[in-house]
Protein backbone atom coordinates (compact mmCIF):
# COMPACT_ATOMS: atom_id res chain seq x y z
CA UNK A 1 0.00 0.00 0.00
CA UNK A 2 1.27 3.45 -0.91
CA UNK A 3 1.23 6.07 1.80
CA UNK A 4 -0.88 9.09 0.98
CA UNK A 5 2.02 11.58 1.20
CA UNK A 6 4.17 9.40 -1.10
CA UNK A 7 1.73 9.57 -4.03
CA UNK A 8 3.24 12.71 -5.65
CA UNK A 9 6.66 11.04 -5.71
CA UNK A 10 5.25 7.88 -7.30
CA UNK A 11 3.51 9.92 -10.00
CA UNK A 12 6.66 11.94 -10.66
CA UNK A 13 8.73 8.78 -11.11
CA UNK A 14 6.10 7.26 -13.41
CA UNK A 15 5.98 10.39 -15.57
CA UNK A 16 9.78 10.56 -15.80
CA UNK A 17 10.20 6.86 -16.56
CA UNK A 18 7.51 6.41 -19.22
CA UNK A 19 9.24 8.45 -21.96
CA UNK A 20 12.52 6.63 -21.34
CA UNK A 21 10.77 3.33 -21.94
CA UNK A 22 9.91 4.47 -25.47
CA UNK A 23 13.27 6.05 -26.38
CA UNK A 24 14.28 3.10 -28.58
CA UNK A 25 11.18 3.73 -30.72
CA UNK A 26 11.88 7.44 -31.22
CA UNK A 27 14.35 8.84 -33.68
CA UNK A 28 15.43 12.41 -33.38
CA UNK A 29 16.79 13.98 -36.50
CA UNK A 30 18.59 17.28 -36.21
CA UNK A 31 19.18 18.87 -39.58
CA UNK A 32 21.66 21.65 -40.19
CA UNK A 33 20.05 24.95 -41.16
CA UNK A 34 21.52 26.92 -44.08
CA UNK A 35 20.11 30.47 -44.10
CA UNK A 36 21.44 31.01 -47.65
CA UNK A 37 18.90 28.58 -49.11
CA UNK A 38 15.70 29.98 -50.60
CA UNK A 39 12.71 29.16 -52.73
CA UNK A 40 12.10 32.71 -53.92
CA UNK A 41 8.55 33.37 -52.80
CA UNK A 42 6.89 35.98 -50.66
CA UNK A 43 4.05 34.44 -48.71
CA UNK A 44 1.09 35.46 -46.58
CA UNK A 45 -0.38 33.29 -43.86
CA UNK A 46 -4.04 32.45 -44.42
CA UNK A 47 -6.53 34.28 -42.25
CA UNK A 48 -10.30 34.17 -42.61
CA UNK A 49 -10.29 37.59 -44.30
CA UNK A 50 -7.49 36.62 -46.75
CA UNK A 51 -9.33 33.39 -47.58
CA UNK A 52 -12.54 35.31 -48.24
CA UNK A 53 -10.82 38.07 -50.23
CA UNK A 54 -9.09 35.61 -52.57
CA UNK A 55 -11.83 32.92 -52.48
CA UNK A 56 -9.44 30.29 -51.07
CA UNK A 57 -11.00 26.98 -50.07
CA UNK A 58 -7.88 25.52 -48.39
CA UNK A 59 -8.15 25.07 -44.63
CA UNK A 60 -4.45 25.77 -44.15
CA UNK A 61 -1.38 26.74 -46.10
CA UNK A 62 0.46 29.84 -47.24
CA UNK A 63 -0.64 32.19 -50.00
CA UNK A 64 2.09 33.02 -52.53
CA UNK A 65 1.92 36.78 -53.00
CA UNK A 66 5.10 37.22 -55.06
CA UNK A 67 7.59 35.12 -57.03
CA UNK A 68 11.09 36.49 -57.46
CA UNK A 69 12.54 36.49 -60.98
CA UNK A 70 15.17 33.80 -61.50
CA UNK A 71 14.08 31.95 -58.36
CA UNK A 72 13.64 28.19 -57.91
CA UNK A 73 9.91 28.85 -57.40
CA UNK A 74 9.65 30.59 -60.78
CA UNK A 75 11.50 27.69 -62.47
CA UNK A 76 9.23 25.12 -60.82
CA UNK A 77 6.01 26.70 -62.05
CA UNK A 78 4.69 28.07 -58.75
CA UNK A 79 2.43 31.04 -59.48
CA UNK A 80 1.20 34.12 -57.64
CA UNK A 81 -2.04 33.18 -55.90
CA UNK A 82 -1.04 29.54 -55.31
CA UNK A 83 -1.50 28.24 -51.77
CA UNK A 84 1.45 26.13 -50.60
CA UNK A 85 -0.11 23.15 -48.80
CA UNK A 86 2.60 20.46 -48.57
CA UNK A 87 6.39 20.18 -48.77
CA UNK A 88 7.57 16.64 -49.54
CA UNK A 89 4.33 15.33 -48.03
CA UNK A 90 4.53 17.48 -44.87
CA UNK A 91 1.58 19.82 -44.25
CA UNK A 92 2.71 23.45 -44.27
CA UNK A 93 0.94 25.52 -41.62
CA UNK A 94 3.17 28.54 -40.94
CA UNK A 95 5.75 30.80 -42.54
CA UNK A 96 8.32 29.78 -39.92
CA UNK A 97 7.80 26.11 -40.73
CA UNK A 98 8.21 26.71 -44.46
CA UNK A 99 11.39 28.70 -43.84
CA UNK A 100 12.75 25.83 -41.74
CA UNK A 101 11.84 23.26 -44.41
CA UNK A 102 13.57 25.32 -47.09
CA UNK A 103 16.68 25.97 -45.02
CA UNK A 104 17.08 22.33 -44.02
CA UNK A 105 16.69 21.03 -47.56
CA UNK A 106 19.80 20.09 -49.48
CA UNK A 107 21.05 22.46 -52.14
CA UNK A 108 19.87 21.39 -55.62
CA UNK A 109 17.99 18.40 -54.20
CA UNK A 110 14.46 18.16 -55.51
CA UNK A 111 11.36 18.52 -53.39
CA UNK A 112 7.72 18.02 -54.25
CA UNK A 113 5.56 20.98 -53.33
CA UNK A 114 1.78 20.63 -53.41
CA UNK A 115 -0.08 23.84 -54.01
CA UNK A 116 -3.73 24.63 -54.35
CA UNK A 117 -4.36 26.47 -57.61
CA UNK A 118 -7.89 27.60 -58.45
CA UNK A 119 -9.25 25.18 -55.85
CA UNK A 120 -7.40 22.11 -57.17
CA UNK A 121 -4.23 20.43 -55.89
CA UNK A 122 -1.19 20.72 -58.16
CA UNK A 123 2.19 19.14 -57.49
CA UNK A 124 5.34 20.89 -58.63
CA UNK A 125 8.96 19.81 -58.41
CA UNK A 126 11.49 22.37 -57.19
CA UNK A 127 15.12 22.59 -56.14
CA UNK A 128 16.06 25.11 -53.47
CA UNK A 129 18.89 27.40 -54.43
CA UNK A 130 21.24 29.96 -52.94
CA UNK A 131 19.67 33.35 -52.30
CA UNK A 132 21.28 35.98 -54.52
CA UNK A 133 22.87 39.00 -52.84
CA UNK A 134 20.67 42.01 -52.34
CA UNK A 135 17.42 40.10 -51.76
Amino acid sequence: MIRRNALPYVLLIAIAVVPVCFMDKLTFQVKPVDPRLWLGVEIVELTPSIKQQYDIQAASGLLVSRIFNGSPARSSGISDGDVIRRWNGISVISAQQLQYLIQTARLNEGVTITVERLGKPVSVYAQVGIRPGGI
